[in-house]
């Protein structure tokens, strides 16, 4: 008897060609689509890991003002800490494109070359392949950079620039005006030393040792002080004098004072070796007036002998005999010689006591400035780390870039996959309860001559099994093929940087395409077909059917039409689920090609509208004031978890009434705005408190929010740029940024970048192209599997009322009045149903949205104008208008002859 089954299969797939051909379909574009998408995003997530070693990617880098000695490269490398220089300069091709000059690499970030050789000499080179493809660059072509002619050599990647961008704060990757060339050793030092380029930039790619940490080896680095005087950066030389201007005007005075106080000490010292000296010359002096004019009365006779204790007695005893003048003369004479010697010696005294004066203020001076030297050390530190910057490679958005995009999509598919796995257990699970109570009476006439119930269920199980079994294997081998995989591999070929990965065939994949889908179709008709073949061989053989459902209802309706319709309806309900159901699965595989499409729109549109300024100056050495014409802005970057993910958030000061951003924050160090990228990922609103983090100290920031500003780019907050600068410890004239409508005149060396509305322009609409061939994927298959799932659902309702069909024939019924009966009143069903799943799809794909891009810092944006809903809708109508015309013939191929077969 088996072999009786066994020759039934062929047969029943014959005759169910069309249907099963539809089934492989539905099967084969699911897979198609899941693994295409899946099976893209693990290739470059697996060939990322995969040439890690062939590339020898780098554990991070870090950049210094002054190149490292080789005794510090040798402290820096103990523990087996690996080290590589990756100096480089920009050159200029024109005015808007520019080429970074490396040496060839031996060690950390090897180049891999997907065409030629390294250079080997002077003038070639090899060009990276994004900047090679997009401006039509070969093996063998000449290109100018800087002034100097190259030859291209070679063509190929590096893994620190997986995504090709200048710089950090580009928004994309530009590669038609950016790229990168390598040269040998004594190239690049030849065109270094001609001069006239821009700085050289000292960066080191570092890979660690055993047991040792990115923060052992930053410490390490930061212990290497930088010597200022050797630093050529006229820019950097500027702030250190700013820095240092107080205190030179301070040692300035304190060395005018020390070399007062030590001359005045010197001086005094020198006046008191003068002092005995003047004493007895003045005493001298005395002695002679009083000798002369002893002398002078001993000429006369007078014999009288004047002395310092009498003279004053004697000599008034003779002016008062004689009234002369001569002698009041000499009295006055007498005593002025001897005050001025008596003068003189207080002042020698004083002398002697000024120096001994003098000699401490020398003292106290020196003790002063060696005190003040301290004080202006610790106030005045000038003791600078040569570290620039310290990036892990976690932390660097050029490095494996690729993987990190990929996992929206892998995200995307999965949740594609799971959504098409429901939809295949369903539409299987109705195919074979049709089947099995069409052959209701063969069933139970083999009942009757003692077939088993495991064999019929192994009989009935095993063509749906093959079916979707082919439809896996079809799947499978188009999703690994160049149409699946291949082509979701040219968006990223086409955007990052990448070498020619291999395709990893995911064993989960293989599992989810060659095997789930007959597992699958197995277990759900074991289940149904179990159920149905419980009945006894004489209901079987009768065919009779379960009407109490469908009799329960009272029609209030004069019209047989309708009430036909609606019996006809209940009757085919799980044929009708199935309808809705494969409706709201196709529609979210759309939806979610259509959030991917609406927000990359949105992120287009947005950014540039929101983006007011003409240019935005971000410092690296700030100027005193905000150059005329400009507004000074304070920007500094905190981040934020998503689904553990860290994302940038910037943190931007703003003075009051900005002219360029929709924002008034108010004062407060812990009061923001946060701009609506964040609202629409996080739901952040007023009154919240939300809290970043501060990578670098390893400090949270917690702030309330008190408005919300209408600004896409990134996530945002905005801050009361006064209590920003107290918040981040900054002075109060402090600015890192400008933002103007023109043009400003700033010298590039003070600035880490310049960015424009046009570039904003030009890389908002990389989000559209770079996600285009996933949402013309999601689009299109969800869209073919709705089509053959209404098609074979409706299909499946006239084969289950064939009978009743050909008995309306039979009854005269002409063909366009059963077409009304049968097919019209499904239009019900798609109509309400259509209704409900449009925004039930719509409002669950929103709800997963987010888990789709964890790594992506903007706006998000899925509202959609309301004409799409009613695009959506009339496509749905307009399948189900096609759908019915293509039945109208296997409605007509019905015959009365169908009453007959099926009578008892």
């Amino acid at each position: 008897m088996n072999r009786v089954l066994k020759k039934r299969l062929p047969r029943d797939l014959r005759a169910g060609i069309g249907r099963y051909t539809a089934l492989i379909l539905v099967i084969a574009m699911g897979i198609f689509l899941v693994l295409g998408i899946v099976g893209s995003a693990e290739t470059i997530l697996h060939g990322a890991v995969e040439k890690r070693a062939e590339f020898n990617t780098e554990d991070g880098f870090f950049t210094v003002f002054l190149p490292l000695t080789d005794s510090e490269i040798s402290t820096l490398t103990e523990g087996g800490t690996d080290i590589q220089a990756e100096f480089y300069t920009d050159l200029t091709v024109d005015e808007e494109t520019k080429l970074r000059m490396f040496k060839n690499r031996d060690n950390i970030d090897k180049i891999i070359l997907d065409d030629g050789r390294l250079a080997e000499k002077t003038g070639e080179c090899v060009v990276e392949k994004r900047y090679a493809d997009v401006n039509g660059l070969e093996i063998w072509d000449s290109i100018k950079a800087g002034g100097h002619d190259f030859t291209v050599t070679g063509i190929g990647t590096v893994p620190d620039y997986d995504q090709p961008k200048a710089k950090f704060s580009d928004t994309a990757v530009q590669s038609r005006f950016f790229g990168l060339i390598f040269v040998t050793d004594q190239c690049y030092e030849d065109i270094r030393a001609e001069g006239d380029l821009p700085a050289e930039e000292y960066v080191y790619a570092y890979k660690l040792g055993d047991d040792i940490t990115d923060d052992d080896l930053k410490e390490k680095i930061r212990s290497v002080k930088l010597d200022y005087l050797k630093v050529e950066d006229k820019y950097f030389r500027e702030t250190i004098e700013d820095i240092l201007s107080d205190r030179n005007k301070l040692e300035d005075g304190i060395n005018s004072l020390t070399e007062g106080t030590s001359d005045l000490s010197n001086g005094m010292t020198e006046l008191d070796s003068h002092s005995a000296e003047l004493k007895s010359g003045a005493q001298k002096l005395v002695d002679a007036y009083f000798a002369q004019a002893n002398e002078s009365f001993g000429a006369a006779g007078m014999k009288i002998t004047l002395t310092e204790e009498n003279y004053a007695e004697e000599l008034d005893k003779l002016i008062k005999a004689t009234k002369s003048e001569d002698l009041k003369s000499l009295k006055e004479s007498l005593s002025g010689m001897i005050a001025y010697r008596d003068g003189l010696a207080e002042y020698t005294e004083s002398v002697s006591q000024a120096k001994e004066g003098s000699a401490k203020l020398d003292e106290g001076a020196g003790e002063l400035s060696e005190g003040l030297e301290k004080l202006l050390d610790s106030a005045f530190d000038v003791d600078i780390e040569n570290l620039v910057s310290f990036v892990p490679r976690g932390d660097n958005e050029r490095i494996e870039a690729a993987a990190g995009d990929v996992v929206m999509d892998k995200n995307a598919g999965l949740a594609a996959g799971v959504i098409i796995l429901i939809l295949f257990g369903y539409v299987i699970s109705v195919f074979v309860v049709h089947r099995v109570e069409s052959e209701a009476p063969v069933i139970g006439a083999l009942y009757a001559l003692g077939v088993k119930k495991k064999d019929l269920l192994r009989h009935y199980i095993a063509l749906p099994t093959l079916v979707a079994f082919i439809g896996g294997v079809i799947g499978t081998a188009l999703g690994f093929s160049p149409i699946g995989i291949g082509t979701r591999l040219k968006s990223s070929y086409g955007y990052f940087s990448l070498p020619q990965y291999d395709i990893y065939y995911a064993p989960y994949l293989l599992v989810y395409g060659l095997i789930l889908p007959p597992v699958i179709s197995a277990i759900v008709n074991a289940l149904v077909i179990n159920s149905k073949l419980s009945r006894t061989a004489l209901s079987l053989i009768k065919n009779e059917q379960n009407a109490s459902n469908y009799r329960r209802f009272n029609v209030k309706s004069k019209n047989f039409i309708t009430m036909f319709r609606i019996r006809q309806m209940v009757r085919e309900l799980r044929s009708a689920l199935t309808v809705v159901l494969g409706t709201l699965v196709s529609l979210m595989v759309v939806m979610l090609g259509l959030d991917c499409m609406v927000m990359c729109q949105a992120v287009k549109h947005d950014n540039v509208a929101d983006t007011n300024y003409g240019y935005m100056y971000l410092y690296k050495y700030p100027e005193k004031e905000v150059p005329e014409g400009g507004e000074g802005a304070y920007i500094k970057t905190l981040s934020t978890d998503c689904m553990g993910y860290p994302l940038d958030v910037t943190v931007i000061g703003l003075n009051e009434n900005s002219r360029y951003f929709d924002a008034d924050p108010e004062k407060g160090k812990n009061k923001a705005v946060i701009n609506n990228s964040l609202v629409q990922r996080y739901g952040y609103d007023i009154g919240d408190r939300v809290t970043f983090t501060d990578a670098a100290s390893d400090r949270d920031y917690t702030f309330t929010v008190t408005d919300i500003a209408q600004y896409s780019p990134g996530f945002t907050v905005f801050m009361d740029i006064s209590s920003m600068r107290e918040l981040f410890g900054e002075d109060d004239d402090y600015f890192n940024a400008v933002y103007s409508s023109d043009e400003l005149d700033i010298d590039a060396g003070r600035l880490y970048s310049i960015t424009t509305k046009a570039d904003i322009e030009k890389s908002s609409g990389v989000f559209v192209e770079q996600m285009g061939p996933l949402i013309y994927t999601l689009m299109t298959v969800g869209t073919v599997i709705f089509v053959v799932v209404m098609y074979l659902m409706m299909g499946v309702m006239i084969d289950r009322s064939s009978f009743g069909i050909s008995l309306m024939k039979i009854f005269g019924y002409r063909p366009k009045e059963v077409r009304s009966l049968y097919l019209n009143g499904n239009l019900i069903v798609i109509s309400i149903g259509a209704l409900i799943c449009i925004p039930l799809a719509k409002f669950l794909m929103d709800c997963i949205y987010p888990s789709f891009i964890p790594n992506v810092a903007c706006s998000m944006s899925l509202d959609f104008p309301p004409y799409l809903y009613l695009i959506v809708y009339g496509a749905v109508l307009v399948v189900y208008f096609i759908s019915s015309a293509l039945l109208t013939r296997k409605l007509n191929r019905i015959t009365p002859a169908e009453v007959l077969k099926n009578r008892e």
